[in-house]
């Protein structure tokens, strides 16, 4: 298993942050972090996509189950989950995400909104 250290991946930024905004590293190591990494109560968006995020109780109340829906709600949840209809930019985000696991062979799974999920900071009762 891989875990990446936000401390260890970082470019040297001692001359300043703005060096490392022309080649994108920084914007790179950064989206993986994020990512990569649990936020409390929020799991990692690659553990929640990949089946390795187990939803607690709170979980299920709040109509949060793995899968693509789950990382919008960590990414955004708040702007974007929960809304009935769902979002324009939800839809979007969701048909993308078909259509590269379709480019890629293989299969989307379950759960691949947030519409009808809580954010994680919710409570739900």
């Amino acid at each position: 298993i891989y875990t990446l250290s936000l401390h260890d991946a970082l470019p040297d930024l001692s001359s300043g942050i703005n060096a490392e905004y022309g080649d994108g590293e920084l914007a790179f190591v950064s989206a993986l972090w994020f990512w990569m990494t649990p936020q409390s109560p929020k799991p990692s968006c690659h553990d929640a996509l990949v089946g390795n995020w187990v939803p607690t109780e709170k979980d299920l109340k709040c109509g949060r189950k793995p899968g693509f829906g789950v990382t919008i709600n960590i990414v955004n949840g708040g702007v974007e989950c929960n809304h009935k209809p769902m979002k324009s930019k939800t839809f979007h985000r969701v048909e993308t995400y078909k259509l590269f696991c379709k480019k890629l062979g293989t299969t989307p799974g379950a759960n691949l909104n947030c519409e009808t999920q809580q954010q994680f900071a919710a409570f739900c009762g």
